[in-house]
Parts: C-alpha cells; structure tokens; sequence
C-alpha cells in the first residue's frame, strides 16, 4: 500500500508574516502610495473575479481594483510589487519541513495563482520536497470541485490518499467525500470541535497551527 500525501499551500504549508493586510501596506510603500481601507477591500474582489475568468493576472485584477478605489498606482507595477511582498512575508515551519522530507509521495493541491504558487515553493525551498502541483490554472477549475483532485490523484501513484488543509470547505469536505484521510489545520479547527465524526466536515485529525504538523509523523 503507497499512501499518497496532498497539501494545501497558503495557511497549510505556508504562513505569512505579516498578514494580508500588512502585504498591502507594504505593496503600497514599495510604490510610493499611502494604502486605504476602501482599495485594501477591494483587492479581494478583483482578484477574485479575475481569476475566474482564466485569463490574466487575478493579481492584475486586484491592482486594477485597487486604482478604481481611489490608489493613484499603475496596476502591473502594483501587481508585481504585491507579488514580491507576499514571497517576502512567506514562512515555513522547520517542522514543516522535516514532516515533508519523511514523506513520499507529496502533491500539493491549491487554489492559489500558478506562476505565484510555484515561485513561493521555490523561495521557500519546498520545491524540492513536492513531487506535483495543482494550480486553478493549469486546470481551469478550483477547489471543492472533483478536477484539482483527480489530477493530483491522476499524478501522483498511489492507493490510499491523505488530505492535509485549513479550509472545511475546499479540503476536508471533499477529501472526505472521496474517502481520504483528512488532516484540519489553523483556525477553523474550533468550528468541528463538536462536530459528528461522521459527518463530511470532520476531519480525521484536528491540527491547531501549521507549525504543529511536524506532529503529524507520530498520527498518520
């Protein structure tokens, strides 16, 4: 029996500090503007819209978002300028890394932008621990829906599958529902406390912090 270990990145694999907020601030002090609240709001949305389409940037999206708001910026300057900012804010556990490095196989399936994902495994040296990545983009879909997971069980040779993630909804939930182990991670690891086992929202194994799943060797 080969077990196959799928992870998401952002919150999972990888934490950010500082947070979104603080990436915006200092997106905007690399280009020279003052942030406001009215275009930190509205990146969300732009990027969000954007990436739906498949089409361009969904960080595009979110800098053009942000001038319609009000920020006095060029948006592809914006763009990059966020970009660099949420590499430089990434942070991986040295547990995090020792849990990969005893792994085989290991996919990462995320609903994060593709070139950005894959240039956030590179600064932060997990790229060599992931055998696959799944992106939105290479696939034209996301999370919670079948495709990002029948590619990354399609790549990655194995018979049994565990499902490590932060979101109920886009991990557990539809790991559960194809009868994978399910790892929880990070916050909403409060909101299954009382939950029924069997229930699709119940993960296998409740994980409080990223940094804590270096735990997951003696669990799983």
């Amino acid at each position: 029996m080969t077990v196959g270990y799928l992870f998401d990145l952002d919150e999972t694999l990888v934490t950010y500090d500082p947070d979104i907020t603080g990436i915006f601030r200092n997106a905007c002090a690399r280009v020279g503007v003052e942030p406001t609240d009215r275009a930190r709001n509205a990146i969300g949305p732009g990027y969000v819209e954007t990436f739906r389409e498949f089409e361009e940037s969904p960080y595009l999206g979110a800098a053009r978002a942000a001038r319609e708001a009000g920020l006095s910026i060029d948006p592809e300057t914006f763009a990059e300028r966020y970009i660099e900012s949420e590499l430089e804010a990434s942070n991986v556990s040295d547990g995090t890394r020792t849990l990969l490095s005893e792994l085989s196989p290991v996919g990462v399936v995320t609903n994060g932008y593709g070139p950005v994902q894959r240039r956030k495994l590179a600064r932060t040296g997990l790229d060599e621990y992931i055998d696959m990545l799944v992106c939105p983009d290479d696939i034209e879909a996301f999370k919670p829906s079948d495709l990002p997971f029948d590619t990354a069980t399609n790549r990655l040779n194995a018979t049994e599958y565990v499902m490590v993630g932060d979101s109920i909804e886009y991990d557990i939930e539809p790991a559960n529902e194809r009868g994978y182990r399910t790892v929880l991670v990070g916050p909403e690891t409060a909101d299954v406390s009382n939950v029924d086992a069997s229930s699709m929202s119940a993960p296998d194994i409740a994980i409080e912090t990223p940094a804590e799943l270096i735990t997951l060797l003696e669990l799983v």
